[in-house]
Formats: C-alpha cells, sequence, structure tokens
C-alpha cells in the first residue's frame, strides 16, 4: 500500500521570471521616465487583478 504524496506547498514568494537579453537590452534602452511608467503601468495591473480577485465568487476561485 502507498501511503498518499504530500501536497507541495506553493510559496507566493518564490517565483522566477526569465528575461531574454534582448528584453534587458530594450529596457534599459527606456529613459528614466519611460521606467517609471512601465513599473506604474504594472502595478496598476496587479491592483486590478487583487480587486477582482477578492470580488470573485468561491465557486470561482
Amino acid at each position: 500500500m502507498n501511503a498518499p504524496k504530500p501536497t507541495p506547498t506553493f510559496d507566493r514568494g518564490n517565483r522566477t521570471y526569465y528575461v531574454s537579453d534582448e528584453r534587458m537590452r530594450a529596457f534599459g534602452q527606456l529613459s528614466v521616465a519611460q521606467r517609471l511608467q512601465w513599473v506604474e503601468q504594472c502595478a496598476q495591473f496587479v491592483r486590478l487583478a487583487q480587486a477582482a480577485k477578492s470580488q470573485a465568487t468561491p465557486q470561482s476561485r
């Protein structure tokens, strides 16, 4: 009889995102203002996603 394997825990802080050298060079070519705009747009996206998740019904989670 095999014992069930424990479900691995998901650590939200342990994420990896790979970026190509080409994309890093393109980001490096942006002005400081463009970089800040990019960061603000990312932050806005995250806030919208968090708000949508908190408003989701329990069945859809």
